[in-house]
C-alpha cells in the first residue's frame, strides 16, 4: 500500500516519463558504446577518446566499477549532462557510460523533447516502472547494451515531487544490472 501511495504522489512530477509514446524512427539495432567510446576500451583509450575530460578528485567508486574522469555539458536530446565513463575494476575496461543531470532539472517541455529523442533513437522501451524508493525507470535492451533512463525524486527531502536527478546509463550487456522493474515486482 505504501508503494502505491508513493507512486501516486510521484505521478504528477514524473508523468512525462510514462505518457510519451513517440513512434520509433530509424531506431538503433544495437549499441556498442557512445560516440567515440566502445565497450572494452582501456582507461588509456578512453582518455584518448575524451581529451576534454577532467579528472574526478577523488575518483568515484561504484564497487565493481570506478570512474576517474568526467566530461561536462555533453548534450543528449537537448539536455546537458555530465558524462562519466565507468570502468570494470576487475580488468580496467569500459563497461558503462553514465550521463548525470543534477538540479536544475529542465522543465516538462524540455524533458518531453529529451524522451522523444530517446524514443526516436532507441525505439520503445522494453520496461517502465516506478519503484518505492522514488525512482522512475525506462529500460531499453539491445544485443550489446542495456540503456536505462532513471528519474530520481527524493520526496522525503522536502522536494515535493520535484526531480532531483536524471540519469541515463549505457551499459555493456554482459555487465548490465538486473532490471529495477523486475526486482520490485510483488511476489505471488
Amino acid at each position: 500500500m505504501r508503494g502505491r501511495r508513493l507512486g501516486l504522489a510521484l505521478a504528477p512530477a514524473l508523468a512525462w516519463l510514462f505518457l510519451l509514446a513517440s513512434p520509433a524512427v530509424a531506431a538503433e539495432a544495437d549499441i556498442r558504446g557512445w560516440d567515440s567510446l566502445t565497450w572494452g576500451m582501456s582507461a588509456q583509450q578512453v582518455d584518448a577518446a575524451l581529451p576534454q575530460a577532467v579528472p574526478l578528485s577523488p575518483p568515484w567508486d561504484f564497487g565493481p566499477l570506478y570512474a576517474e574522469r568526467m566530461v561536462q555539458n555533453v548534450v543528449v536530446g537537448g539536455i546537458a549532462f555530465d558524462l562519466v565513463p565507468e570502468l570494470a575494476r576487475q580488468d580496467g575496461r569500459l563497461v558503462q557510460i553514465l550521463f548525470e543531470r543534477r538540479p536544475p532539472i529542465p522543465g516538462p517541455e524540455e524533458l518531453q523533447s529529451f524522451v522523444n529523442d530517446l524514443h526516436a533513437r532507441l525505439g520503445p522501451p522494453a520496461e517502465n516502472c516506478v519503484v518505492e524508493s522514488g525512482l522512475v525507470t525506462r529500460l531499453w535492451r539491445f544485443p550489446s547494451a542495456q540503456v536505462a533512463l532513471t528519474a530520481v525524486d527524493f520526496s522525503a527531502d522536502g522536494s515535493r515531487g520535484r526531480l532531483q536527478r536524471l540519469l541515463l546509463r549505457y551499459t555493456a550487456a554482459d555487465h548490465a544490472p538486473a532490471s529495477p522493474c523486475e526486482r520490485n515486482k510483488p511476489r505471488p
